[in-house]
């Protein structure tokens, strides 16, 4: 199949526009598909133009329904749960050779599965997505994805311990697992389970805003939260105190961290699943949100040799992703990046990862002392949490060592007065700290459904000499009625000039530092966010609930 760049044929033929791409863009990065798929998702190309322009493009043939010849021997070479998943079919089978039908012929992990499973050569042809589920309705079951059943085994596999008692029941099995994969299907980051008086609550939290779903029966909690229990390794019997675990969920594409928090309320055990998805694709610095003078200013920053970057927001922030990113951009063959975080939330292959166990006295500062015995270039330390932490981690950027790390502060001047606070002297701060990156996370307006409210001046904003166009939320079958499709970040980036160096060695309070950088066209999160409302990305209400009214 020959090779070319669909983003500027598309644009080119004028099949799409400049600011569709954009949007496609965003929804290609938010769920982690291909730009294809994006297309067909939102809907923003006829289907018949699309395959017209691919067949074109690629020199594939397209399906014709008419020429279709079923047979039992075609349809036994995928198996049903495969099919309906990948969205593809089997057309006709020649020597070694398969044709398939599917809607996406540049995935070409998909290819690559086919030709393993089948061990044929495959040949894609494209087909419209009636006739392909058509044939699908028609000739596979469609096992699992109706009912409470997971799809197969082959679908979901668990590492298992010893299935004790009631939170042994297949029933509750098969519930645990339906949960686990209902919440992968919708990109949630946690799962609440919560008891109540008379019935058990089930909440997602999608794109930071926790959503209730439909629970199973009250009768069911205890064995539920058993199986909970037995699968992280915790005493089922123990319901007096907290207790913490972690299980790990294999599915065939990609494998799950789960981190389970266990605490005793008056009404049961309340349970946490926080969910860890570890073939999940770094985003790039490119990919944050970082509007071009902050990414200019921060790929400078992170560019010097050595000096401390620190990362501040608040729990759900997005820090981890944006250090993870730039170690991502620093990785090069000639460079030794070791990190030291709690917990280690994605492995990356490109450096060395500690977990802090204060068990055995491994903690940030322990582990810090230890990698600096290791050669590093580039440490990453997930926490500032104490003095002696931080003393370290300024002595390694002094030494010669570029340091990440993060603070809970409101805004990037804050971080200056919190490491004073901690008992930093204001001259090492101001000799080693390279800037601050202040960030939240903001959802993103679904682009299906997202509604125009006309143009409008906002005076309390920076556009309150212009008109700026406003969209709202509305609520779709694609954004499960809640108006917003992904998160993308706000940021604010304080690179820490000779000025504000003095104003540190004065030890100035954070309001003073906010006042200078203000006056010197520094953009704060506020500022971020409306750009992102002038551009269409989110609305002010939204942008209210992150940052407040202030």
């Amino acid at each position: 199949m020959q090779q070319f760049n669909i983003e500027q044929s598309l644009l080119k033929e004028g099949i799409i526009s400049s600011e569709q791409l954009a949007t496609l863009k965003l929804e290609k990065q938010r769920s982690s598909i291909s730009l294809v798929q994006a297309i067909r998702r939102l809907n923003f190309v006829q289907e018949d133009i699309l395959i017209e322009f691919l067949s074109t493009k690629l020199n594939l043939p397209k399906f014709n329904p008419a020429d279709f010849s079923p047979s039992k021997e075609l349809f036994s070479l995928l198996t049903g749960d495969f099919v309906w998943k990948a969205k593809v079919v089997p057309i006709f089978k020649k020597n070694d050779e398969l044709a398939v039908g599917l809607l996406d012929p540049l995935d070409a992990s998909l290819l690559e599965e086919l030709r393993f499973r089948t061990g044929l050569f495959i040949k894609p042809y494209l087909i419209k997505e009636k006739d392909l589920l058509g044939i699908l309705n028609k000739y596979y079951d469609r096992r699992g994805l109706k009912g409470t059943a997971i799809q197969s085994k082959e679908e979901i596999q668990i590492e298992d311990t010893i299935i004790k008692e009631e939170g042994s029941k297949p029933s509750v099995i098969e519930a645990v697992n339906l949960l686990l994969l209902q919440a992968l299907k919708v990109n949630a980051s946690d799962i609440h389970i919560e008891p109540q008086e008379e019935k058990m609550r089930l909440r997602l939290r999608i794109d930071g805003v926790l959503k209730e779903i439909s629970p199973p029966e009250a009768s069911h909690y205890n064995a539920f939260v058993s199986r909970l229990k037995i699968m992280s390794n915790l005493d089922i019997a123990e319901k007096r105190v907290p207790q913490d675990g972690r299980f790990k969920v294999d599915l065939k594409d990609e494998s799950l961290d789960v981190r389970v928090s266990v605490i005793p309320t008056i009404q049961g055990e309340s349970l946490v699943l926080r969910l860890l998805r570890q073939n999940r694709r770094l985003l790039t610095l490119e990919e944050l949100g970082m509007s071009k003078e902050n990414l200019k200013i921060y790929s400078r920053l992170i560019q010097r040799p050595s000096g401390i970057i620190l990362v501040t927001g608040p729990t759900g922030s997005g820090k981890t992703t944006t250090l993870y990113a730039s170690l991502s951009s620093l990785k090069t063959i000639d460079k030794n990046i070791i990190t030291i975080e709690d917990p280690v939330e994605y492995q990356l292959d490109f450096c060395r990862q500690i977990q802090v166990n204060p068990k055995v006295n491994l903690t940030f500062a322990t582990g810090l002392r230890s990698i600096l015995r290791h050669d590093p270039d580039i440490i990453m330390v997930g926490e500032i949490r104490d003095l002696e932490t931080a003393t370290i981690a300024i002595q390694a950027a002094l030494t010669g060592h570029l340091v990440f790390s993060t603070l809970h502060t409101n805004d990037a001047a804050s971080a200056i007065t919190r490491l004073i606070d901690m008992g930093i002297e204001p001259f090492l701060i101001a000799s080693c700290l390279n800037g601050v990156v202040a960030q939240r996370l903001i959802r993103i307006l679904c682009p299906k459904c997202k509604k125009s409210i006309g143009k409008s001046v906002f005076k309390n904003s920076p556009y309150k000499d212009k008109e700026i166009e406003v969209y709202q939320a509305v609520g779709c079958q694609d954004c499960l009625n809640t108006g917003f499709a992904g998160r993308l970040g706000i940021f604010e980036i304080m690179e820490l000039t000779p000025e504000i160096g003095r104003l540190t060695m004065q030890r100035a309070s954070s309001e003073e530092i906010i006042s200078f950088c203000r006056s010197s066209g520094m953009k704060f999160l506020l500022d971020d966010g409306w750009e992102k409302i002038s551009l269409g990305l989110t609305s002010p209400q939204e942008l209210m609930r992150v940052l407040g009214s202030g």
